[in-house]
């Protein structure tokens, strides 16, 4: 490296340090980055996660290319939303369907995990993927919570735990579809967190930006 550019180098470094000075994050920034970053962070294990799992289920979740988007499960809220409304959402609101729905997700990581150490007791890698990540979720679940309060924004209880004993009774099938919805809209629902962040960041600049909510605002 010349001396041109080891110079350039060190005036970048200084520069990059009196910008983080004079612009030190605020804890409501610093919260709605932490989450946007875990979330990114996770979707790589998430995909390794969905992948490995189909794997393991037999046809035709083993097909190449398998996809069955429609598929739904009950108490489990999906990551799909049509744009308007999801970019209308009150920013409590948001953080609070994203909570909602990664509280449900973890009590699903345990049910699935169940079902898999029944159907597939010695796929150690996948169980342990699913332990990873109920273990993951329980982290956004925090972090979320975390920032409800700094935002000052009322945090409802979380819904109880809507399934029992009896859906132990699922046969082999439903318990796969079960597992494939979940690992799925986990995955979904990673990816819309961090989109959902970049909407809390963009209302953060807007505080500062008089009149601009009202011209930012949906309209029926």
């Amino acid at each position: 490296m010349s001396r041109a550019q080891t110079a350039a180098v060190v005036l970048l470094i200084i520069f990059s340090h009196s910008l983080e000075g004079d612009m030190a994050p605020t804890p409501e920034e610093d919260i709605i980055t932490k989450i946007q970053r875990q979330a990114e962070y996770l979707q790589t294990n998430a995909t390794l996660l969905l992948n490995t799992y189909l794997q393991f289920q037999g046809s035709p979740f083993s097909n190449p290319g398998f996809s069955f988007p429609s598929w739904q499960e009950p108490g489990l809220p999906t990551a799909s939303l049509g744009y308007k409304k999801w970019r209308c959402l009150c920013h409590g609101i948001r953080l609070l369907l994203a909570r909602e729905a990664f509280s449900a997700i973890a009590e699903f990581f345990q049910m699935v995990l169940d079902d898999q150490l029944a159907l597939n007791p010695r796929a150690s890698e996948l169980l342990r993927l699913f332990e990873e990540a109920r273990i993951s979720s329980g982290a956004v679940i925090s972090n979320l919570a975390s920032a409800m309060e700094t935002l000052n924004f009322q945090s409802s209880s979380v819904e109880p735990d809507p399934w029992s004993w009896r859906s132990t009774g699922a046969t082999s099938f439903q318990k796969k579809v079960r597992g494939y919805v979940l690992c799925r809209e986990y995955k979904d629902w990673l990816i819309r967190l961090v989109k959902d962040m970049d909407i809390l960041k963009g209302a953060r600049v807007m505080i500062d930006s008089p009149g601009q909510e009202k011209r930012d605002c949906c309209r029926p």
